[in-house]
């Protein structure tokens, strides 16, 4: 008798192993749903948190940039003042007065103390020239006539030459007081002086002088004795022995 109920037992039991393996496995199946859905396989849609807005687009950026923009032309145009127009092409300045010209010949008397002064230099000769409006034109160097002061016809021609290139040689009356240096500085100082003068008197010839050259400071000076030598640049005979 005991035998037999072990083996009902025996059979029993194997019934009861097979539930209890079924068990596990269907635990199992049930697992992996779970992890897909923990992984993130399924991906739901975000939800918004409340309190919190979402970041514009592009699209709902550009209708509040507008607004902005137009916004602050408005506030620009009330500072401006309303009602204003604003000219583009920035406004020229306005022409300086023209200087005083040279009056006409029939207007001017020959005992009039007006003149135009100018001062030339040339080496080491300093001129000092006072152009008066004259209808009996000449020119006086250190009290002299400039033919008894200028020997030379080249010298005469070189301090005339702002005069002839300006067609004024029949117009002004000139006195002038010359020092230093020699003969062709003087004359060089003169014709300067002269063609400075000339500008303040009519400064529509300044075009035409600078042209000419003689608005020009000449800067050729003498050159310095050296030392060791017997001028500037002449040097002693030189003796081997």
């Amino acid at each position: 008798m005991a035998e037999k109920t072990d083996v009902s037992q025996a059979a029993e039991a194997p019934e009861e192993n097979e539930a209890l393996d079924e068990a596990p496995q269907a635990a199992d199946a049930s697992e992996p749903t779970e992890a897909k859905e923990s992984e993130g396989v399924e991906v739901a849609e975000p939800v918004e948190a409340e309190g919190v807005a979402a970041p514009p687009s592009a699209d709902e950026k550009a209708p509040g940039r507008v607004e902005a923009l137009e916004a602050h032309l408005d506030e620009e145009i009330e500072v401006s003042g309303e009602g204003e127009t604003v000219d583009e092409e920035p406004s020229q300045p306005e022409a300086a007065e023209p200087m005083e010209m040279i009056a006409d010949m029939d207007e001017l008397s020959l005992g009039t103390d007006r003149y135009y002064y100018g001062t030339g230099r040339r080496k080491t000769a300093s001129a000092q020239v006072r152009l008066y409006p004259s209808k009996e034109p000449a020119i006086t160097v250190n009290d002299k006539p400039v033919d008894q002061y200028f020997s030379r016809g080249a010298d005469l021609v070189h301090l005339k030459k702002p005069l002839q290139v300006t067609a004024t040689e029949d117009m002004f009356r000139i006195t002038v007081k010359v020092e230093g240096g020699g003969i062709s500085g003087q004359a060089g100082a003169i014709r300067h002086g002269i063609a400075r003068a000339l500008t303040k008197a009519n400064p529509e010839l300044r075009s035409t002088l600078r042209k000419e050259g003689s608005l020009t400071r000449d800067p050729r000076m003498k050159e310095r004795k050296k030392p060791g030598l017997k001028r500037a640049r002449k040097a002693p005979q030189y003796t081997k022995r």
